[in-house]
């Protein structure tokens, strides 16, 4: 079934493979067992087998959980809210910090639980979590909470988000030298599983040597997901027997002089730490040789990526053991253990070092070493080579290719191979392909629909303002004069460090709430003190927008920030909002305090960069994504006014999109041009389109989105024909290695829902399984790729991200991302399959370039080339999903039923229905959407014919005679039959002309004539007040209404009729005013008043607008007589561009009075080139002569 009355039938499916039973609160509830788990899931679990395991030891502990949220960490918090439940079971307190200095001091209160009357726990541990630029500002906190201790019972880890490739964040980020600067022990996880494991050895390991302990976090563990074991006995922790402590211990004590803790904690608590890392074999050979020569030493991501990488150059175990290799894998990267790092030195001649970023393992290694016989030394390399060339670069992130090329290098001089000699051949080829020039688009991130920052982010002309942190820092790429930015809590700080040398008076500063509520208030106090000239723009948008949508961490309201605001000495505030009217009577109202709609945005922010000192508006409304998420869970009522583009009253100029900045705007292919349309699915109500001075836009009030096509159209049922067991997968089975699927897409469009769909269809056959995804920016607009491996077994995948070459199936889901270098260099000739969404998912280039190009055609190609013409398949998921099922998220789905019955999925249907049905979102619509997929490969033509006409189709009349035809009998129905037939002449008198000057095949079969055709209709069916009444009137207008909306409706419009709209207090334009559905009684009277168009008696005809329209018919006729009578082959592509120039003259008022200026100048531009090339012909000719 689907939403809407349609349903689907379909025949068979494939038996399922062997099911296990699973929830998805398995994670949870389960006391042992596998349950599929991200990171930020294990993290939240963590705490539950702590306490398990203390229950299990007669212990009463508690649990204590607090930090502030960031990237890879943001989710967190929600996560440990939707444990909530199991949490409390456990006496698990989660508060999560205002900021993470005051969550680190929280947690440091923790420990002192035990150290004073009316404790009721035998201890608490806790867990601090942050992104690495808050393990930054807490490190005041940290040096001191470490100092001072963990209580015997409690313990504290410090989970850090660290964001190696700066993929969401300011700058890349490596938190282990802050840690090592606070002697804080480091654990660095290498997976999911080793999350869970070492998160316990870290409890126990701050318990017994009273350190608080670093939990290193980044994507590749906790935005990944596998199978792991719960079980709170699989660890057996081993306290160290006979570790010299100090009098008192090694724990948390008060008093405790400065100089005492500094010795307890050198002295005492690390040696205790490396003591229990060895006890418990943290640091562990996994890989030996009876006769060692290389040793590789790595630890977390890196570790994987080892292994990673010596399977793809053939080597396996035993083979490594033959050839002399040895691979030690630590578990805690600082202190480095001596005891086992001395075991796995000896007797190899060489060690490599694989790490990311600065030095922490090879500087203790050589350090340790250093006292080593010269004749039993081995070399150490990792940064660089032994003559000091890089080897493994401290930038960006390593990747199992870069330590392939790297181990290959090193073993040539006592083993080389086939396989190994293929990969580096593959991986030297892939970089040459990778290198060529083409023609792709990227997709940067962007503002979601409706999103407040679209506007709040506008600055005066002239003006300048900061970025801030989150969604602000993106308004630095959208050309809006913003510029730089601070770290959290720094807003505004740096124009204090400015002001005083620069002549420019005055900047704006953009501010979250979210910021404002963890450290702004600070920042703001701070300019206020210093005097300089700044206006605070607080975005007041109900939510922490970038990492999910979480609330403020505490109580903050618009009401409480003016009353701060006004303490702290501001004098003039001023919110926006696009509510005003939910502003009560009795809201406080004081001199310099003001409240007015969004739309005066631009005047006060002109008033503001006038006024000396520090002021403030407040910019109130509530963000889209969370909005629409509300709206999910029915907390938010759906708002009954969608908007609808007539497309015939369009005229392609974008200044809808120049005004809202909204990507939900689309472009659709139209005989007349491009126009505008509205994805309904993806628009979040904003209304700031509305702005656009454009007479087409309607406001539809009431009713609903036709969900269903075919339930539309048929009114009945849709049976899908049976449906046969898939294809035979072309490529290995599970035995012989993972199955690689990369899935692409646009952030925030369904797409990591079905990696995490496909993990679980594994899980539940018993497959391991692994998904990686990267969230943060990738989230607004940005490109997602989803990395999701299948194996026989868990133990069968080593990197959770898939190798150079190695997918199995690329499944792209938006076609820009699908051919990013990032998705290409999976691709393998002899491997690879692809099917592909080949939908035009316009990027943000769009909203400022109207005629902008989508390269199709080039990134299908370069897809082909990659993987092979036979292993591609392109098909338009978008629109099927909108025809059949209603909705084109629902795409994403279709596509994995295509790939499915194409043989490229290796779970079976069953398992997929199952997973999509235990995510619980839309089942219904995703279940249905798998199953068209399966018959699109079946039988397309069954679908093809319930498919609604596509927004990109480009099949325009393409003949001459036709198009002159379509245009004079659009011209009739414009004005009359004699108007028709002006046009008609002068086009064919052009063709006589281009016939007579120029042979046809030599300009391309008439081009000239064909432009002058299609551009001389544009400028002579400009539209005028009688045009866009009739075109409201003719009843197109109202089919196409209905062909969207069902249900009772009524519409308003948005239009600026000349004489009586109101002007811009500001820019002194028009502004266009609210017209009830009543005008529909109107627009058909005014449409038969078109006989007095260009009359005397044409009162429109007197505006400047008309006259100016008037005028271009003229300069245009002018001019093309010109160029065609001295028209010949070496001026045909200046001509051609002259013919084409009203491509370019689009919009209403001021909008259209720009373009004609820019057409004036290309004009002249141009013809002065044509005459120019003329003459310069003549003196050729001449001097020949």
């Amino acid at each position: 079934m689907v939403e809407g009355n349609q349903t689907i039938k379909h025949g068979c499916t494939p038996m399922a493979a062997q099911q296990h039973k699973v929830s998805l609160q398995d994670k949870y509830a389960l006391d042992s067992g596998r349950a599929l788990m991200t990171g930020i899931e294990s993290l939240a679990r963590l705490p539950i087998l702590q306490h398990q395991r203390d229950a299990a030891a007669g212990l009463n502990t508690a649990g204590f959980i607090s930090g502030y949220r960031g990237s890879p960490l943001g989710s967190l918090d929600q996560e440990l809210w939707k444990a909530q439940p199991w949490l409390q079971k456990h006496n698990i307190v989660f508060q999560p910090g205002v900021n993470e200095d005051l969550a680190a001091t929280a947690v440091w209160g923790s420990q002192q639980v035990g150290l004073f009357p009316g404790a009721q726990y035998d201890g608490v541990f806790s867990m601090w979590y942050g992104k690495g630029p808050g393990v930054d500002r807490s490190m005041d906190v940290i040096k001191h909470a470490n100092a001072f201790g963990t209580s015997k019972y409690g313990g504290v880890l410090a989970v850090a988000g660290d964001d190696h490739a700066c993929k969401s964040s300011t700058l890349p980020h490596q938190s282990e030298h802050m840690f090592i600067g606070a002697s804080v022990p480091v654990l660095n996880p290498s997976n999911v599983q080793d999350l869970l494991d070492l998160g316990i050895y870290g409890w126990e390991m701050s318990r017994f040597s009273g350190c608080w302990v670093a939990l290193k976090a980044i994507t590749e563990n906790v935005d990944s997901a596998i199978s792991v074991e719960i079980d709170p006995d699989r660890i057996k922790a081993v306290i160290p027997e006979g570790f010299e402590q100090p009098p008192g211990g090694l724990n948390a004590r008060w008093p405790a002089k400065p100089l005492e803790q500094e010795l307890i904690l050198n002295k005492y608590r690390i040696y205790a730490a490396r003591q229990f890392a060895l006890a418990n074999n943290l640091n562990r050979i996994i890989i030996d040789s009876p006769n060692p020569r290389l040793g590789i030493i790595t630890t977390g991501k890196s570790f994987l990526d080892v292994m990673q990488a010596l399977e793809d150059l053939g080597i396996n175990k035993n083979q490594a053991a033959q050839i002399g290799l040895r691979v030690f894998k630590l578990g805690m990267s600082w202190p480095l253990e001596p005891v086992a790092t001395h075991e796995f030195a000896k007797g190899l001649e060489e060690i490599l070092v694989v790490e990311e970023k600065r030095s922490i393992i090879e500087d203790q290694l050589t350090g340790q070493l250093y006292n080593w016989p010269v004749s039993e030394r081995p070399r150490v390399i990792g940064e660089f080579d032994e003559d000091h060339n890089d080897l493994l670069p401290n930038l960006g992130e390593l990747t199992p290719a870069m330590i392939a090329r790297v181990i290959a290098s090193r073993i040539a001089r006592f083993f080389q191979s086939d396989l190994i000699q293929q990969r580096l051949g593959f991986l030297e080829a892939k970089e040459k392909q990778l290198a060529r020039s083409r023609n792709v688009v990227s997709r940067t991130p962007h503002y979601c629909s409706g999103c407040p920052h679209n506007t709040s982010t506008k600055v005066p002309e002239g003006s300048m303002a900061f970025a801030g942190i989150g969604c602000h820092y993106m308004a630095t790429w959208m050309n809006r004069n913003t510029e730089t930015f601070t770290q959290m809590g720094g807003e505004g700080c740096s124009w204090i460090g400015q002001a005083p040398f620069t002549t420019t008076r005055h900047v704006f500063q953009n501010l979250g709430d979210g910021t404002y509520f963890h450290s702004g208030l600070l920042a703001i106090r701070a300019t206020i003190a210093a005097g300089v000239n700044i206006t605070y723009k607080i975005l007041y948008n109900d939510a922490v927008a970038m990492t999910g949508g979480q609330p403020i961490d505490g109580h903050l309201s618009v009401e409480e920030i003016i009353h701060q605001l006004r303490s702290e000495g501001i004098e003039r505030i001023a919110v926006v909002t696009n509510e005003p009217q939910k502003y009560p009577h009795d809201f406080p109202r004081f001199e310099g305090l003001t409240v007015d709609h969004r739309d005066r945005m631009p005047a006060i922010q002109e008033q503001m960069r006038e006024l000396p000192g520090t002021t403030v508006i407040i910019y109130d409304q509530t963000c889209a994504a969370e909005k629409r998420r509300r709206a999910k869970r029915e907390k938010v009522k759906a708002l009954p006014t969608r908007v609808f583009i007539n497309e015939a009253v369009c005229e392609g100029c974008g200044d809808c999109s120049a005004e809202s900045n909204c990507l939900s705007l689309l472009p659709t292919e139209t005989e007349l041009g491009r126009k505008r349309t509205i994805d309904q699915d993806a628009c979040n109500h904003d209304y700031s389109c509305l702005k656009g001075f454009c007479p087409s836009f309607v406001s539809v009030i009431g009713g609903e989105l036709k969900k269903s096509a075919i339930a539309a159209n048929n009114g009945g049922s849709f049976t899908l024909p049976e449906l046969p067991p898939p294809q035979t997968a072309p490529a290995q089975p599970l035995t012989s290695g993972p199955w690689n699927v990369v899935i692409t897409g646009i952030g925030g469009t369904g797409v990591l829902t079905v990696g995490s769909v496909l993990a679980m269809a594994a899980h539940l056959e018993g497959k391991g399984c692994s998904t990686l995804n990267q969230t943060g920016l990738a989230q607004k607009f940005g490109a997602v790729i989803s990395h999701v491996r299948i194996a026989g077994d868990q133990q069968d995948i080593h990197s959770v991200r898939i190798p150079a070459g190695d997918a199995d199936l690329l499944l792209g889901c938006d076609l820009v991302v699908c051919a990013s270098d990032d998705a290409l260099a999976k691709l393998h000739l002899q491997r690879s399959h692809v099917v592909a969404n080949d939908y035009e998912s316009v990027t943000s280039e769009f909203i400022q370039n109207p005629d902008y190009v989508f390269p199709g055609k080039s990134m299908k190609a370069s897809l082909m080339h990659e993987a092979g013409e036979d292993k591609v398949d392109f098909i338009n998921a978008t629109l099927i999903a909108k025809s059949l099922v209603g909705n084109s998220i629902a795409g994403n789905f279709f596509l994995l039923g295509f790939a499915y019955q194409k043989g490229l999925i290796p779970v079976s249907a069953d398992s997929i229905e199952q997973a999509i049905t235990l995510n619980n979102v839309a089942i219904e619509m995703n279940i249905s959407a798998f199953q068209l997929g399966r018959c699109a490969v079946v039988d397309y033509a069954l679908l093809e014919k319930q498919l609604l006409s596509s927004d990109q189709d480009n099949s325009k009349l393409t003949g001459l005679n036709e198009i002159i035809q379509w245009r004079v009998e659009f011209l009739r129905n414009y004005q009359d039959t004699e108007y028709a037939q002006g046009y008609m002449d002068f086009v064919e008198r052009i063709r006589l002309l281009e016939t007579q000057k120029l042979n046809p095949s030599d300009s391309g079969g008439l081009r000239f004539t064909k432009a002058v055709a299609q551009n001389y209709f544009k400028l002579l069916a400009y539209k005028d007040e009688y045009e866009v009444a009739r075109m409201y009137s003719d009843g197109d207008f109202i089919k196409a209404l209905r062909s969207q909306f069902s249900g009772d409706f009524k519409l308003k419009f948005h239009l600026a009729p000349p004489l009586i709209s109101k002007k811009d207090e500001l820019t002194k334009l028009p502004i266009k005013g609210v017209y009830g559905q009543w005008i529909l009684r109107v627009f058909p009277l005014l449409a038969k008043l078109k006989f007095l168009r260009g009359t005397a008696f044409d009162v429109f005809g007197y505006s400047r607008e008309r006259r100016l329209e008037r005028q271009l018919v003229s300069d245009y006729k002018s001019a093309i007589e010109q160029i065609a009578i001295y028209l010949d082959q070496h001026n045909f592509d200046t001509a051609l561009k002259i013919a084409q120039l009203p491509e370019q003259v689009r919009g209403y008022g001021h909008v259209k009075a720009k373009s004609i200026n820019r057409f004036k100048e290309q004009l002249q531009a141009l013809l002065s080139d044509f005459h120019q090339q003329r003459r310069q012909l003549v003196k050729i000719f001449t001097r020949a002569a």
